[in-house]
């Protein structure tokens, strides 16, 4: 599966929560892209089978500057279907915390983003393994809500890559089962094919 995870971030902790994905993800086995989103151009989310972007709010209320090219391109082009989880941190205790992700959230589903309703927001004095767990959580639930994959295969790779004698096993029957064409009503389904890395424009 391929993860696209952009972010931006002020004091650090919404990189943090990048980071944690990114590894998260890396974990199952997916194929995993991390850029900041202002050295990325919006229309790329569509090569990818699920993308995270996290950001950050700036004067408690609004998208960061870094991320307003980002914002403004959403309505230039047709984004019906792609996948899309939203993450950051913030201060939890304004009356409307992390409210770029609120904003973002809104203007992604008006132009046709499929948005996972749950939008991971931490405080930003928490501590880091709270994060950790937060962010793993969060991470694990997002790629079974945006992967065709059945859940009790994520479970099984999850598990099973926390041990170190199974982890080449497991790794070698996830891209066998992976790359077996899907049987469907009698006819041959194969999984479809990428835009190779070299054509998804430079981030």
């Amino acid at each position: 599966m391929k993860v696209f995870i952009g972010y931006v971030s002020l004091s650090g902790n919404t990189e943090k929560m990048a980071i944690n994905i990114k590894n998260r993800m890396k974990a199952v086995g997916c194929e995993v892209y991390m850029e900041r989103l202002d050295t990325v151009e919006v229309d790329a989310l569509k090569y990818f089978d699920l993308a995270f972007i996290g950001l950050y709010t700036w004067n408690l209320e609004d998208v960061p500057y870094e991320a307003n090219e980002f914002y403004e391109e959403i309505d230039q082009v047709d984004f019906a279907g792609v996948k899309v989880a939203l993450f950051g941190a913030g201060d939890l205790t304004h009356s409307k915390p992390c409210a770029a992700l609120d904003i973002l959230s809104d203007k992604m589903k008006r132009f046709g983003f499929d948005v996972y309703d749950r939008v991971l927001k931490i405080h930003h004095e928490s501590s880091t393994y709270e994060q950790l767990r937060k962010c793993e959580d969060f991470a694990g639930h997002a790629l079974i809500w945006g992967s065709n994959r059945k859940k009790w295969r994520f479970f099984m790779w999850d598990r099973l890559l926390g041990s170190p004698k199974y982890q080449k096993s497991v790794f070698l029957l996830r891209r066998v089962l992976d790359d077996y064409p899907i049987k469907c009503k009698g006819r041959s389904k194969k999984r479809r094919t990428y835009t190779r890395t070299s054509e998804i424009r430079d981030f």
